[in-house]
């Protein structure tokens, strides 16, 4: 029994169909509104310390000072720390960990995404917009904000497979596919991550959207948090 509870307690976080209709902030698609900074909050921060945005290898795209309290407003980068990295939607969204196919109305448009920001302090870990509920014995919610950056107005398109991404916040492998649906505008846009959760003993099925959002301030945790949101450990 106890097997069972912590083989659906990790499910929860992983799948699709839950039994009524939870919000997680995804809205029906609409044309992004671009955003220029992130107003955010880390789950249990104390003392000083700054926020930073990395790149490949490591390298800061951009840094905010944290608040004792955890608040901070991280200004995004713009074109030209960001051109040398632009590639194309689907290798920005792989490179989240989302697998597949992404089509893009303008195939010239290039793009870069990201979803997690690291604290600039010692024993840091890496930390996410992100939250899970539980909605039932055995369903649940997971949601998760993502920060796409495109050089020219485009509508992306099409079914990923972001198991891979939905699988750090769990360590319980499943295809979670994700319907892509975001008129993505110049800048930065908002979107969410939005999947529910189903499991059973033969296992858990998956489902889930990304689609453009209003932004707004979010708690951001470790992947164990989010974890601790649903487990109750």
């Amino acid at each position: 029994m106890k097997r069972t509870a912590a083989l659906m307690a990790g499910a929860l976080l992983l799948a699709g169909c839950a039994p009524r209709t939870v919000s997680t902030g995804v809205t029906p698609s609409a044309p992004a509104r671009p955003v220029t900074q992130i107003p955010g909050d880390i789950s249990r921060w104390s003392g000083t310390g700054s926020v930073a945005l990395t790149g490949p290898g490591g390298q800061v795209l951009a840094q905010a000072e944290v608040a004792p309290d955890g608040r901070f407003t991280l200004p995004l980068p713009g074109a030209a720390a960001l051109t040398p990295l632009l590639r194309s939607p689907t290798e920005a969204l792989s490179a989240l960990g989302c697998t597949g196919s992404v089509l893009s109305s303008d195939t010239g448009a290039g793009s870069y995404a990201f979803l997690g920001l690291t604290p600039q302090r010692s024993q840091a870990a890496t930390v996410f917009a992100a939250q899970a509920e539980r909605t039932g014995f055995v369903s649940g919610v997971f949601s998760g904000r993502v920060y796409l950056y495109v050089n020219r107005p485009t509508r992306l398109s099409g079914t990923v497979d972001c198991g891979p991404i939905v699988k750090d916040f769990a360590g319980v492998q499943a295809a979670v596919p994700v319907t892509v649906d975001v008129n993505a505008q110049p800048g930065w846009n908002a979107l969410e991550l939005g999947v529910n959760v189903r499991a059973s003993l033969g296992g858990a099925s998956a489902g889930g959207r990304l689609a453009a959002v209003a932004d707004a301030e979010r708690v951001w945790r470790t992947p164990e948090e989010v974890v601790q949101q649903v487990t109750g450990s």
